[in-house]
């Protein structure tokens, strides 16, 4: 009988610390996105709750560049503000001696407005007797009033963000810019950038350069459709994809950068995609199932070690005694993350031999412990989450260690969740898209444009290039 107490005592106790943990997940120890955090996780975020990072404070970090206004050794104009009348009797000043005390220089806009430029095709007859009629300048379409490339330019730049919409960007046209377009206009707008992508053939030359390049970073995230297109064949699940390079998070310069979508997340959707299929480079990804099957023909794979840290945390938060071991392992992850980072910014390309294999004794020792401690421990069901994370960690030690001895490798896919954060925002705000082919030409368009802006192209530059038959091409990596 007091055995059969003890059990249950026992099992008991396990369950209720599973569901604790259950109940005690959010964006800091799970892979739950912070827009789904409940006031719980926000209290304990403002309590401190969540771990620092050791070594690093909050802010820009040294060396950061930094961005601020910096003065013209040549102003657009300048103007020379007089004192008037004397402080001291109140005399008047015009003409007094005097210099300049001080200056300031103001960047700003000019005051927006429409101005309306009457083109007059002149039709010229030869001697000849052949009829010439000059064409309509580039960029100016319809007739016998429409709207130039600028303001174009700007609908289809707001539409295109994430967060903003048609109906929005409307909106903003005329509050900002004073030119009152209609929601059909800024639709057209982006069904005309759309096609002028498509018939350039850019995602096909993306997709190229993508499949050249020595690392990419990839990651998907939900993406609502109206309960019409969820109900459409295979379509079910839609979510957005991100295929990218990683040059802005291993030294700098600019990057690929490719969204696409499909109406499920499943190893089909990505195979269709046409990217990863045969590609031989590194891949920086979490762990979902769906990368798994390209693991055999990579160079190489990168865990994310972000994603890691949070499934420590959620381990750790099980029992703080038992689950110590977690925190050598983070410690001595985020110790290389920053070893890395202080070698490449000083231009090294390998971390000294002593400091690697000290950083990695102590992980692979905390691990050991990770599976001792909780080999025998119970669990409600299965296996106790602290062996299913050291066992993992041991057998996936070579993929969280890459980026300690390839510099080009970023140690988390943070580069990848940013790229795609901006989805999460407007599933939030706006509920959904209408159909999945609208949302697969949001995403074509903007991975035109951030990857054209990530190359130093202006993005309305990139749209009125676009429009008029000579859209920007992303070049192939070296």
């Amino acid at each position: 009988m007091v055995a059969e107490q003890a059990a249950l005592i026992e099992s008991l106790r396990a369950e209720v610390a599973a569901l604790r943990r259950q109940a005690g997940r959010d964006s800091s120890n799970s892979s739950q996105p912070p827009s789904q955090d409940g006031p719980a996780a926000e209290a304990k975020a403002r309590a401190g709750g969540r771990r620092a990072r050791p070594g690093r404070a909050q802010g820009g970090q040294k060396g950061h560049p930094g961005a601020g206004l910096a003065r013209v050794a040549r102003p657009d104009e300048t103007r020379v503000v007089e004192p008037g009348a004397c402080a001291g009797c109140g005399a008047d000043l015009a003409g007094a001696p005097g210099k300049m005390a001080s200056s300031v220089q103001v960047f700003d806009i000019p005051p927006a407005a429409l101005t309306v430029t009457e083109y007059q095709m002149m039709r010229r007859i030869c001697g000849c007797g052949q009829v010439t009629t000059a064409p309509a300048p580039a960029g100016v379409s319809g007739g016998p009033a429409c709207y130039g490339p600028n303001v174009t330019g700007a609908a289809t730049l707001l539409a295109s963000t994430d967060v903003i919409g048609i109906e929005r960007a409307a909106d903003l046209m005329g509050a900002l810019l004073r030119a009152p377009v209609s929601t059909g206009f800024v639709s057209r707008c982006l069904v005309r950038l759309d096609a002028a992508l498509i018939a350039a053939g850019f995602e096909d030359v993306l997709k190229d350069a993508l499949r050249a390049a020595a690392v990419l970073g990839t990651d998907e995230t939900p993406a609502p459709l109206a309960t019409a297109a969820t109900s459409a064949e295979d379509c079910g699940n839609p979510h957005v994809y991100t295929v990218r390079t990683m040059r802005a998070y291993t030294g700098g310069g600019p990057d690929l950068i490719w969204y696409g979508a499909a109406g499920n997340r499943t190893k089909l959707a990505i195979t269709g995609f046409g990217i990863l299929d045969g590609y031989r480079g590194v891949l920086v990804r979490d762990d979902y199932g769906g990368y798994l099957s390209y693991d055999a023909g990579l160079a190489g794979v990168q865990q994310c070690l972000a994603h890691l840290y949070r499934y420590l945390d959620d381990a750790y938060a099980i029992d703080p005694v038992s689950q110590v071991w977690t925190r050598q392992a983070g410690d001595a992850l985020r110790g290389a993350a920053a070893a890395v980072r202080a070698a490449r910014g000083a231009r090294q390309a390998s971390l000294g031999p002593v400091l690697l294999a000290g950083l990695r004794r102590s992980y692979d020792q905390a691990v050991a412990v990770g599976i001792s401690v909780n080999l025998s421990r119970r669990w409600h069901k299965g296996n106790h989450p602290g062996l299913i994370l050291a066992r993992r960690l041991k057998r996936k030690a070579a993929q969280v260690w890459l980026f300690a001895t390839r510099f080009d490798v970023p140690a988390t896919n943070n580069g990848s969740e940013n790229a795609i954060r901006g989805y999460k925002l407007a599933a939030k705000i706006s509920g959904c898209w209408r159909t999945l082919s609208t949302l697969q030409r949001h995403c074509r368009i903007r991975s035109y444009l951030a990857t054209a802006r990530s190359h130093g192209h202006h993005p309305l530059a990139a749209i009125r290039d676009a429009l008029t038959g000579n859209a920007w091409m992303p070049p192939h990596p070296a």
